[in-house]
């Protein structure tokens, strides 16, 4: 037969007692913190699964940053594109006008001097910047890529990563922008083409006005076809930035699901683990009822 002590019954409650209060604390701190898992013992299955969520949505914001960085580039790059464009349609309209063989010294000086500034504006132009990257220089974006007539960019590939192992190119990395700004042996570079014209109009040459609306047109498809690239790299990364902001959706809805507790559940639970708790207590006042009176009497 076992022998059954006192200290044995205070022993037997004690232990239930921090049992309960274990339970208790568990549910408190679940209320407190909206979360089922804030300890790894609380689900150890469950904190990976967590982690795992976590390292996607973090790689995501990442990808939408790069994205937002690239669209922004390109967005600049395009409104360049079409400050050329509008440059070079005011240079053959002026041209055109130009050809005009009534057009006396002072018509034709004033038709120079305006494509004079056109051409500086074109100068700007070519070493605008974004931040502090030049958007036309290649991969050497930290120096102006056209100086004193000089081309010193290059067309390597500036990449950002929009997705695991996937990399979109941002800038302009054939020769198209490089041949418009200096000429590509046939046709000459938007500065020089510039540069001929007003000596072609202050000579009063018809012939050469004439057959520089030819190159115009040239430079101006240039610059279209510059253009239709951006708009298609630009529309790919929108396409790439909708998906990435619904799979953010998908992983934050999971990761609520594996996380946050169901408050009324929680709540409930509490409540059954306080009443456990009192009834312990009643139960253990009633352990060792009698006392040394009881045997002095």
């Amino acid at each position: 037969m076992i022998r059954i002590t006192n200290n044995m019954l205070v022993n037997d409650l004690k232990r239930n007692l921090n049992n309960n209060m274990i339970n208790m604390d568990k549910y408190q701190r679940q209320l407190s913190t909206g979360r089922k898992i804030n300890l790894p013992s609380d689900n150890p299955a469950g904190l990976v699964k967590s982690l795992r969520l976590r390292t996607n949505l973090v790689e995501s914001e990442q990808y939408l940053a790069n994205i937002n960085e690239g669209i922004n580039f390109m967005e600049t790059t395009d409104a360049a594109l079409n400050n050329l464009n509008s440059i070079l349609q005011r240079v053959r309209e002026l041209a055109v006008n130009a050809a005009n063989g009534t057009n006396d010294d002072s018509a034709r000086k004033a038709i120079a001097d305006e494509i004079d500034q056109l051409a500086e504006q074109i100068t700007l132009i070519a070493n605008t910047t974004y931040g502090t990257k030049h958007i036309f220089a290649g991969t050497n974006v930290t120096h102006p890529p056209y100086q004193g007539g000089l081309w010193t960019g290059n067309n390597e590939a500036l990449e950002l990563e929009i997705g695991v192992g996937v990399k979109l190119t941002i800038n302009l990395t054939d020769e198209s922008m490089e041949n418009f700004f200096t000429g590509d042996g046939t046709v000459p570079g938007v500065i020089e083409y510039c540069q001929n014209l007003v000596t072609s109009i202050r000579n009063g040459n018809l012939d050469e006005i004439d057959a520089a609306l030819t190159t115009a047109d040239v430079l101006i498809d240039k610059l279209l076809a510059a253009r239709s690239t951006i708009g298609a790299k630009v529309n790919r990364l929108e396409l790439q930035q909708s998906r990435l902001e619904s799979t953010q959706i998908s992983y934050t809805s999971l990761l609520a699901q594996n996380e946050d507790a169901d408050m009324a559940e929680v709540i409930m639970n509490l409540k059954m683990q306080e009443s456990v708790y009192l009834a312990s207590l009643a139960a253990g006042a009633r352990i060792i009822q009698p006392s040394l009176v009881d045997f002095l009497k």
